[in-house]
């Protein structure tokens, strides 16, 4: 709180220094990136915009404002697969000594899903599993006939992020007591959309 008043002081004492002068204190509406991957990104400040290409460490509208006036930093165009938000964006130029937003940016994340057939309970009605191991991502799902109606359900694995590739396999024992189970559809690249085309079929084996 001390560091507030001391710049809300300081910016007091400028803007009165410059309005002695016939002038008025100017602000950089201005702020830091985190995260930011990917070009696209477009801040907007009322009629101002500015560009934030992909790797920026920070941003700056070209326009000052004046001592007094609101500003609202507000995404109008998201970088590619990703989702930005903003922190401190709004406030009154001179509440402190300089403007300092934050923009953070995350990967898209999509869900990873399909459908299982066919895993039944055992002959003496013990559970049979089977677990699904994303390769490339590191996430696995294990599934169950108790889970399942009558042999056949959903699944989800953990979410892959936009534009990355996954490999989905069955891991070892694919003959889960007396079954023999295989995937479909299980390799690809998210894109923008949540997958959940993978067929996970299980049959008595043979």
């Amino acid at each position: 709180m001390k560091l507030s008043y001391a710049g809300a002081g300081a910016a007091l004492i400028l803007a009165a220094t410059l309005a002695a002068c016939g002038g008025k204190a100017q602000f950089t509406v201005q702020g830091s990136v985190l995260g930011l991957n990917n070009a696209g990104l477009v801040l907007a400040n009322g009629g101002s915009t500015v560009s934030v290409g992909a790797g920026a460490t920070s941003f700056a509208f070209p326009q000052q404002i004046d001592y007094g006036t609101s500003y609202n930093i507000t995404i109008q165009t998201q970088p590619a697969h990703m989702t930005c938000i903003i922190g401190g964006g709004s406030g009154s130029a001179g509440h402190t000594v300089s403007i300092q937003a934050q923009v953070q940016c995350t990967q898209n994340t999509y869900s990873l899903s399909g459908k299982v057939t066919g895993l039944t309970a055992a002959a003496d009605n013990s559970v049979r599993t089977v677990t699904l191991l994303n390769g490339s991502t590191g996430g696995s799902v294990t599934i169950g006939s108790d889970s399942l109606t009558l042999g056949n359900g959903d699944f989800v694995l953990p979410n892959v992020a936009d534009g990355v590739a996954y490999g989905v396999t069955v891991v070892p024992p694919a003959k889960p007591n007396g079954l023999t189970c295989t995937l479909a559809n299980g390799t690809g690249v998210m894109h923008e959309a949540p997958v959940s085309n993978l067929t996970l079929t299980c049959v008595p084996t043979t």
